[in-house]
C-alpha cells in the first residue's frame, strides 16, 4: 500500500495514510497529554493493520491529518520507534516496521503463562461466575457465523480479558495486551482463516466449561493449545506477504 501525495493542503500529504485508514483523533481528557492520544491512535492503527507494515509515515503528514502540532507527533513517533513499531532510515524517512516473529513468540509465551495462572487463580477459591464469559463465547461464535471480523476479534479479546477479571486481576490483561502488538498484527492477517476455524470457537467454549467445572488440567491444556495455535500460520502469511515480516 502506498501513501497519497499531493500539494493540495486539503488532501493528505506524503507519508500520510488515506483518510479512510486513520480515524480522527480522540481528544484527551484533562490529565491526558495530546502526545498520549496520538500515540494510542497510531499504535492501535498499527495493531489492527490500518497502518500496514512498510507503509511510509511522516510527522508532518500525521500532524496535518490529526490536526495537532508537530511536537506531540514527534513524541509519539519516538515512543513507537522505541517499541519497534516505526523504523527510521536517515535520508529516506519513516515506515511502519515489519512484524517481528521473535516478538510474536515472546507474546505467545507471556499470554499463555499469565492466562494459565489467571485461570488457576479464578478456580482456586470457589465457583467462578461464568455468566459473562459464556455470553462472550456465544457472541464470538455468532460473529464468526456472520463473518463479522471486527466483532469476532473484539469478543475474542473480551473473552480472554474476562479470565483475568474472574481471577480478580483485570489490570494484568492490560499488561498482556501491551506485549502483543506484533502478535495482534499476525492475528489480524489470519482473521479470515480464524473466522472459518471451528476449533477456535470450540476452544473458547472449552475454556468456559473448564472454568465452570473448575477443571484445572483441561483449562491449562486448552489455554496453552489455543494461545500457540497462531504460530502454525506464520509460514503461510510470510509467503503471502513477505514484505510484512522482518528478515
Amino acid at each position: 500500500m502506498t501513501s497519497m501525495q499531493s500539494t493540495d493542503t486539503a488532501a493528505p500529504s506524503a507519508g500520510l495514510p488515506a483518510p479512510a485508514l486513520l480515524p480522527s483523533l480522540v481528544k484527551p481528557g484533562k490529565r491526558y497529554r495530546i502526545s498520549d492520544a496520538v500515540f494510542e491512535q497510531l499504535s492501535e492503527s498499527i495493531r489492527n493493520l490500518q497502518l500496514p507494515p512498510g507503509m511510509p509515515i511522516s510527522e508532518p503528514g500525521i500532524a496535518t491529518w490529526l490536526q495537532v502540532s508537530r511536537s506531540p507527533v514527534r513524541e509519539a513517533f519516538t515512543r513507537l520507534v522505541d517499541l519497534g513499531l516505526i523504523t527510521v532510515v536517515p535520508q529516506v524517512g519513516s515506515h511502519i516496521a515489519p512484524i517481528s516473529l521473535h516478538e510474536v513468540e515472546e507474546a505467545v509465551f507471556i499470554r499463555s503463562a499469565l492466562e494459565t495462572r489467571a485461570f488457576q487463580r479464578a478456580i482456586a477459591t470457589g465457583q467462578p461466575d461464568t455468566t459473562e464469559i459464556q455470553r462472550l463465547a456465544t457472541a464470538n461464535r455468532a460473529a464468526a457465523e456472520a463473518k463479522d471480523a471486527d466483532a469476532f476479534f473484539d469478543t475474542d479479546e473480551q473473552l480472554h480479558a474476562n479470565v483475568f477479571i474472574l481471577a480478580g486481576m483485570p489490570r494484568l490483561w492490560d499488561l498482556v495486551r501491551g506485549t502483543k502488538v506484533q502478535l495482534d498484527r499476525l492475528r489480524r492477517l489470519n482473521l479470515a482463516s480464524a473466522l472459518a476455524a471451528p476449533e477456535l470457537l470450540d476452544e473458547h467454549q472449552d475454556i468456559v466449561d473448564a472454568l465452570r467445572n473448575r477443571d484445572e488440567q483441561a483449562g491449562l491444556e486448552v489455554i496453552n493449545r489455543h494461545a500457540s495455535r497462531i504460530l502454525v500460520t506464520v509460514e503461510k502469511h510470510r509467503a503471502e506477504n513477505p514484505s510484512y515480516f522482518a528478515p
